[in-house]
């Protein structure tokens, strides 16, 4: 009996030209879970990232802040005008970035010259691009017209205390006007630089309210926690550290710091943080 060679492909009409619905279906849920396993990786590896390049920056600060010292003798001055005692002096920084800040002012938020053109700010020629003043994760811009121009210049700010000395009380209330001015407060417990909050951000001084007694304490300005929660600071002595803020207050609630620059936050084991590593404040401070 013979048999009926097996046909290699099914008839025409009996060719199959696609998926099924269900097959699609299981296909659309595949792609779904890994992406929902990859984006989170791949969000904190950009997060990482920005993190490793934020504190670069802060370490290429600081090694311009001291390259100004050796070559000055001086401590570059916080900011301009009567902070540094001359109002024909920059700071380390020109300009100011603040959102409240007159209209006529606006673009100083991203003018490069304010970081990097001779006569503005002081450790420019020393840092060498001016990249190297805003964070990869900061994201703040503005509007003007119908047109979004870009991001602000600057994501960091100096130590208020650094590049002025105290008139009123130099001996009780010290601070830095050249390294040797690093007494009480040797340099590798007092900050240089921090990455501020975008909305309290302005002309490169960050005050830090002092002497505060303990139940008082008051921010005018707030470190930024873009990084996890944590931000790097920069120390006299040149080293960086990322602090972790431990509290909720330092991360206000959206709106929460405009139109204001008093921010009570009593008891914030920050803010003290900040505070005790700003100035020394000699016997009559806290």
């Amino acid at each position: 009996m013979c048999r009926k060679p097996a046909q290699p492909f099914a008839p025409a009409g009996q060719l199959r030209l696609g998926f099924t619905l269900i097959e699609l279906l299981v296909v659309i849920a595949v792609i779904g879970i890994l992406a929902s396993l990859l984006l989170p990786a791949m969000s904190r590896a950009r997060d990482a990232a920005h993190r490793v390049v934020c504190v670069s920056n802060v370490k290429q600060l600081m090694l311009g802040w001291l390259l100004y010292e050796t070559d000055t003798g001086w401590l570059a001055p916080t900011a301009g005008g009567p902070w540094c005692g001359d109002p024909t002096n920059p700071g380390w920084t020109g300009g100011s970035i603040a959102w409240n800040d007159p209209p006529s002012w606006a673009y100083m938020r991203t003018n490069v010259d304010m970081l990097m053109s001779p006569g503005s700010g002081k450790i420019g020629p020393y840092v060498g691009a001016h990249g190297v003043y805003r964070c990869p994760a900061d994201r703040s811009g503005f509007v003007k017209g119908t047109q979004r121009p870009p991001f602000r210049v600057r994501s960091y700010t100096m130590n208020v205390a650094i590049g002025v000395r105290d008139t009123t009380d130099p001996e009780m209330n010290v601070s830095f006007y050249k390294m040797t001015d690093y007494r009480k407060l040797a340099p590798s417990d007092g900050w240089v630089f921090l990455e501020e909050h975008p909305e309290t951000i302005d002309d490169g001084r960050f005050e830090v309210m002092w002497p505060a007694s303990h139940g008082a304490e008051v921010w005018t300005g707030v470190p930024a926690t873009r990084h996890g929660r944590a931000g790097p600071v920069g120390f006299a002595d040149g080293h960086v550290e990322i602090r972790k803020w431990v509290e909720a207050s330092t991360t206000p609630p959206p709106g929460a710091l405009t139109g204001t620059w008093v921010y009570f936050v009593p008891g914030s084991r920050d803010f003290r943080w900040l505070h005790d590593r700003t100035r020394s404040y000699g016997f009559n401070g806290p």
